[in-house]
């Protein structure tokens, strides 16, 4: 995959038409970069180089877990069951750090699902996720046995994916998708247990400002039922990046499925096709944008903390943020982001300028 290449905000050098622009244009990314933390003002061809070392990390993970797999974090289980519930032969969970299903013990628990936990650095205040892949066809008691089992009253889940992309099977549908629908989820013989579970659609409407299809399902097992709140988003292609319309629905879609959760001990469901690449870019964005809104990131910060985070997911879960457009893609919005935040909490006086410099950024990234 080839990618444009595009200049960072480090080496942006308008040139003006003889009447001063180019000087205020420096002039302004001066005081910009001033305003921003160091990394979110990098070079593309840094934010390129640090992703290739994030790429070298994985490989010596996986390396090392090949050849040490009783004495590693890193191993992968590699069984028949697991070849036949993994959508990809290259995407498993860590053995160390993946969901385990509640079924009787002579049963394989697997399914391919990791937690992930990250720590806010205002308050230290812990968020849960769990990244899965699209279920398959055959295996859907898999994810709601998930659903029932590690979230509370309410679930919330995120799919980042159409169920077809360029004619390619990303994810089996796995809801019902007329109102009043039920489905039944039961054992078919593979766990051997007397699970039973039904699925009913409430509702289905289109939210227009994060241009998600939203399904309120309720789940119901024995004299028990909880709320899932279903998000579809198919303004996300594979590998690579929303824009334009698509861009600004994410961040809003980002926003409604907290206002859905109940709280951060919820763990927030993502999942797009294999559970790592656009998933593993939206948990990194909602981590982002609630610590960039709660001031927990100083324009002082000198550690490169999108690098740090993306690291520390791929620890939880191999190759999330799995593209470098999508590595790239972090630091756009994340910069937008600390830029409007700046805006909003700059006394009146310095918002005509801040907002200049916004469009000014916005306009060198839509390029």
């Amino acid at each position: 995959m080839s990618h444009a290449w595009r200049p960072g905000l480090s080496a942006i050098v308008s040139h003006g038409n003889g009447n001063g622009g180019g000087r205020n244009s420096r002039s302004r990314s001066r005081r910009h970069e001033k305003n921003i933390p160091q990394c979110l003002v990098q070079s593309t061809t840094e934010i390129r180089r640090k992703f290739l070392e994030l790429e070298n990390r994985q490989y010596d993970r996986l390396h090392h877990g090949l050849h040490n797999p009783n004495d590693t974090r890193w191993k992968i289980e590699d069984t028949l069951v697991v070849r036949a519930r993994n959508r990809y032969v290259n995407i498993s969970p860590w053995q160390s750090n993946r969901i385990h299903l509640k079924v009787p013990d002579e049963r394989s628990d697997y399914i391919n699902a990791s937690p992930i936990v990250l720590k806010s650095r205002k308050d230290g205040t812990v968020k849960r996720y769990i990244a899965t892949q699209g279920p398959k066809e055959g295996h859907f008691s898999h994810i709601w046995r998930m659903i029932w089992q590690e979230t509370n009253d309410v679930a919330v889940v995120v799919m980042l994916t159409k169920t077809t992309e360029l004619g390619r099977p990303k994810c089996s549908q796995y809801f019902p998708e007329d109102d009043g629908e039920t489905w039944e989820i039961k054992d078919q013989g593979e766990f051997n247990d007397s699970f039973h579970a039904t699925v009913s659609l409430l509702e289905k409407k289109k939210d227009l400002r994060s241009a998600c299809t939203v399904r309120k399902l309720s789940m119901t097992v024995g004299d028990k039922s909880k709320i899932v709140w279903h998000l579809l988003f198919k303004g996300w292609p594979d590998y690579n990046v929303p824009e334009g319309d698509d861009k600004s629905a994410l961040l809003e879609l980002i926003k409604f499925a907290n206002e859905k959760n109940t709280g951060p001990e919820n763990p927030l469901i993502v999942h797009c096709s294999a559970g790592v690449g656009r998933s593993g870019t939206f948990i990194t964005l909602d981590h982002f944008i609630r610590d960039i809104d709660a001031g927990a990131i100083s324009p002082t910060e000198r550690a490169d903390v999108v690098f740090d985070t993306v690291n520390e997911l791929r620890e939880q879960r191999m190759y999330m943020v799995q593209s470098e457009v999508q590595f790239q893609f972090l630091y756009t919005v994340l910069r937008e982001r600390f830029l409007r935040r700046s805006k909003s909490s700059s006394p009146p006086s310095t918002q005509s300028s801040t907002h200049a410099e916004l469009k000014e950024e916005e306009s060198h990234h839509s390029a």
